[in-house]
């Protein structure tokens, strides 16, 4: 399942005692498709277990990985077919040549302007490489060619995120979701999308979705307690961070969480004095 979720390098979450301050980064789950081979639900290259979702964005497609020498630095090959050069796209993205896969699927793209898995893969590779604003309008062509791959909309609005455009980010969440629905990166994605936008309310239920979906992520919990929280459900919110530290008690924010279960509890009764 943005490097994709990345989705980006995800659940970063700051605790300070007496406050929960929380970077919520979006999972990221970048689904990229092999070419014309690839079935129709999103994949993801080396993706984790269900329970653990990857953080950091991957290509996904059918290709085994290719030779690092099929990725040059200053790319000058000529390929003979649209395939080829987004077989040689790939295996760039995949040695972390990005100016390089972007060349590649750019070549792809002039042979055949209209193929919707290159368009996705380009508009990776331009995210990868600083151009998220160039990224959109790859991906925004890829859903008018193909408006019914989860894919393609996960991938817009990951991008969408990264610009700060969350309204647009939920609502291409929610069209994924739509196609995806069983999706636990994807709901993750929504939820957290939606509290960004500055609607924890409405990120509730989608957080209770995505935990649903992946009961053992604790990071799920952690999420959900922030905007439990936020809302003014200490009670509910104190459960969720209980359970996070019960699943990864040697997490790295676990000190500081139990300082701010601490604050949330209220003053302790002094000791009655000694006679």
């Amino acid at each position: 399942m943005w490097e994709s979720l990345g989705l980006s390098d995800q659940h970063k979450l700051n605790v300070a005692a007496g406050s929960v301050l929380a970077v919520l980064a979006l999972v990221a789950i970048i689904w990229t498709t092999a070419p014309q081979a690839v079935e129709d639900a999103p994949r993801s290259v080396g993706a984790a277990p269900a329970a653990k979702p990857p953080v950091t964005p991957a290509v996904a497609d059918s290709l085994e990985s290719a030779p690092s020498s099929l990725a040059p630095a200053a790319p000058s090959f000529a390929p003979v077919n649209s395939l080829e050069a987004h077989r040689l796209g790939i295996a760039a993205y995949k040695a972390g040549n990005f100016a390089a896969a972007q060349a590649a699927f750019e070549q792809a793209l002039v042979l055949r302007p209209d193929d919707a898995e290159t368009l996705n893969n380009l508009g990776l590779a331009l995210v990868r490489v600083g151009q998220v604003a160039e990224a959109v309008g790859r991906f925004e062509r890829a859903v008018v060619l193909v408006p019914d791959k989860a894919a393609f909309h996960f991938n817009l609005g990951h991008a969408a995120g990264e610009l700060g455009q969350w309204e647009r980010a939920v609502d291409e969440y929610r069209e994924a979701s739509r196609l995806f629905p069983t999706d636990y990166a994807t709901q993750y994605n929504l939820a957290m999308a939606l509290h960004k936008q500055g609607d924890p309310k409405a990120a509730i239920p989608e957080f209770q979705k995505a935990i649903t979906l992946a009961p053992g992520e604790p990071s799920f919990h952690l999420s959900l307690g922030i905007s439990l929280e936020q809302v003014g459900r200490v009670a509910d919110a104190v459960r969720e961070y209980r359970a996070y530290l019960e699943m990864a008690p040697a997490a790295p924010e676990a000190a500081s969480l139990k300082a701010h279960l601490e604050a949330l509890a209220g003053p302790r009764a002094s000791p009655s004095a000694s006679p």
